[in-house]
């Protein structure tokens, strides 16, 4: 397994997140347990729900 790290706001990471999907690579969006707002919190815990790949 390998890491990449990408520093930014949740609309940054989402756009991430499309291309790996349309690229058909897989990835998984972690919590880094960060000091983020409430707001973009639940926006990060948004975009694992919809492109975390279960099972």
């Amino acid at each position: 397994m390998a890491k990449i790290e990408i520093k930014g706001t949740p609309e940054k990471l989402e756009r991430v997140s499309i291309f790996l999907k349309t690229n058909s690579i897989e990835h998984t969006i972690i919590d880094d347990y960060a000091n983020h707002s409430k707001e973009d919190s639940e926006k990060y815990k948004a975009l694992m729900r919809k492109y975390n790949q279960v099972g």
